[in-house]
């Protein structure tokens, strides 16, 4: 009978440990003073990358209805909480759980905020997007099919994660804000061969670099001599010499572009 009860037992364990983990459910404060605390700690924490009211730059455009990758409270909460690994978003470890809740908290009321209408037409800033080649480095995915290069950053959702004034300040001058996992890098090997053009990966043992012509490089640091990261240039051309119009047509196409992650 001791045989067949452990059986049992352990067949029930299995097969609630194939069962889909359910999500926390999670109960965001609402009291004014919760709110206040809340704000309070976004300003100081959050407002680098999001902006003052939310609505995005170096980090993503918080101000909407509805944010892709936090569509429940519960998701929400867990990325302030631990970050979204391979992205510059890091988690809240100098919050305690009732801090984030109050992040939370105010990060929902800045989708009630009305968004700013973006002027310039789509379809044009789209014509100058191929006239100027930019497809030669960034990627953008239209109708489930990706193309362009693999130089400069995915584009497809440009539009969900920087906002307008951040776009325009790429376009003008694109040293501004170079993402940590685009710095130019150069690496010159113990054999005197060099490599260079953008970081992809890096740990302490490894640093894997995408050449110009889309080759990436996985090396040993045990075979690197030296390893220069140049966080004040970029590759990218400056657009500052387009009209005013142009560019206006350059940023609305670009914010246009909100492929779902």
């Amino acid at each position: 009978m001791r045989i067949f009860a452990a059986v049992i037992v352990a067949t029930a364990f299995a097969q609630d440990k194939d069962k889909p983990a359910e999500k926390e459910k999670i109960e965001l404060p609402t009291s004014a003073a919760d709110l206040e605390r809340g704000k309070k700690l976004f300003l100081g924490s959050c407002t680098y990358c999001h902006g003052p009211t939310g609505d995005g730059g170096k980090g993503a455009d918080l101000a909407r209805a509805e944010l892709v990758r936090a569509k429940t409270d519960g998701d929400l909460v867990r990325i302030i909480e631990v970050g979204i690994p391979g992205t510059e978003m890091p988690g809240a470890w100098h919050m305690v759980r009732r801090e984030v809740l109050q992040t939370a908290a105010f990060v929902r009321t800045l989708g009630k905020v009305e968004a700013k209408a973006v002027p310039g037409d789509p379809q044009n800033g789209k014509a100058l997007y191929a006239k100027h080649g930019c497809a030669t480095c960034h990627t953008i995915k239209e109708s489930n099919t990706y193309a362009g290069g693999l130089m400069g950053p995915d584009l497809s959702s440009i539009g969900l994660r920087r906002n307008a004034t951040h776009l325009r300040e790429s376009l003008v001058k694109p040293s501004a804000s170079v993402p940590d996992y685009f710095l130019h890098t150069k690496v010159t090997l113990k054999s005197g061969k060099t490599i260079e053009g953008r970081r992809t990966q890096e740990d302490t043992f490894s640093i894997v670099v995408r050449d110009f012509n889309g080759s990436n490089h996985s090396l040993k640091k045990t075979d690197v001599k030296d390893i220069k990261k140049d966080r004040t240039g970029s590759p990218m051309p400056a657009f500052d010499k387009l009209s005013a119009s142009d560019l206006d047509n350059l940023v609305a196409y670009l914010v246009s572009l909100k492929e779902p992650l």
